[in-house]
């Protein structure tokens, strides 16, 4: 009778390897979240999850440009998207085939979506997160300091028309949400007068210098419509989408601009705003932005 067998020499043997557990973190993989991103989501706090990205983002960043990119390519959006509707509302330049300007104008809109795409799709993995919790908001252009810029420019949120809010456009032209351009035949006329292409091409490259520039402006206006963020303010972002009083309503009030004033001093830059709580001795006219 045989011996029980004893393992070769030659051939090491040592008992099956029990499994290890992993953390989380030793198996994540490109694109996923934190840990403490996963606390924050947890915890419910919005604007500090939000932060927590943003400053991560900002630390790391290897592609700052992409964002920059994406926000040029978004308001070339918005000025095709406000053409068209300005051309179907009868509104076309003198001399101009409204139909055949349409047609280009489908054209550029195709080129651009594919461009936004790309930039959308190369917004760093921390980044993207945070843009596409802030974008699941159909109206977060809607937040005050959008608001507040659209009414600082003359845009249609200084006259409380409600056309950036309402603005009549297909679902298949939705990556031109927001604010007023150039092309926003409201604007025209609302100013009483058509910018000429002269200086419609200055403003418009001014606004792409400002992009390539990086400059406080661009870098708030970023913060915001990335990150749905401002300097001074803890509060949740998604409870900053707001709307100034319909004109309408500040007509029959009988105060005209200075109602809509009002509205911007208490909801953005007053002492009492959301924005400035916790911010004791803050001056509300030199308000201070996270960079």
């Amino acid at each position: 009778m045989l011996g029980e067998e004893k393992p070769s020499s030659l051939l090491p043997w040592s008992s099956p390897t029990k499994h290890t557990p992993h953390s989380r973190t030793d198996m994540a993989i490109r694109g996923e979240k934190t840990e403490m991103e996963i606390k924050l989501e947890r915890d419910g706090n919005i604007n500090a999850l939000q932060r927590y990205r943003y400053l991560t983002w900002r630390k790391n960043a290897i592609h700052p440009e992409v964002s920059y990119a994406l926000l040029d390519t978004e308001q070339s959006l918005r000025e095709v998207v406000q053409e068209e509707i300005s051309i179907k509302e009868g509104n076309a330049t003198p001399g101009v085939d409204a139909q055949e300007r349409l047609r280009i104008l489908n054209t550029k809109y195709w080129l651009l979506s594919q461009r936004w795409w790309f930039c959308r799709s190369d917004l760093e993995d921390i980044q993207l997160r945070a843009f596409k919790l802030w974008r699941s908001h159909p109206q977060w252009y809607m937040h005050r300091a959008l608001v507040e810029e659209c009414a600082g420019r003359q845009g249609c949120c200084a006259r409380g028309c409600g056309c950036c809010l309402n603005r009549k456009m297909l679902p298949s032209r939705s990556l031109g949400v927001g604010h007023c351009t150039l092309e926003c035949a409201c604007c025209r006329r609302a100013r009483g007068f058509e910018v000429s292409p002269t200086d419609k091409k200055l403003l418009k490259e001014q606004f792409k210098n400002a992009v390539q520039e990086r400059g406080y402006r661009i870098t708030r206006y970023r913060q915001v419509s990335i990150f749905g963020l401002v300097g001074d303010s803890r509060e949740d972002p998604f409870d900053m989408i707001d709307a100034p009083p319909s004109y309408h309503q500040i007509e029959n009030k009988g105060k005209g601009m200075e109602a809509l004033l009002d509205w911007v001093q208490a909801n953005v830059w007053g002492p009492d705003s959301p924005r400035l709580k916790g911010c004791v001795g803050l001056d509300p006219r030199s308000p201070g932005d996270v960079e």
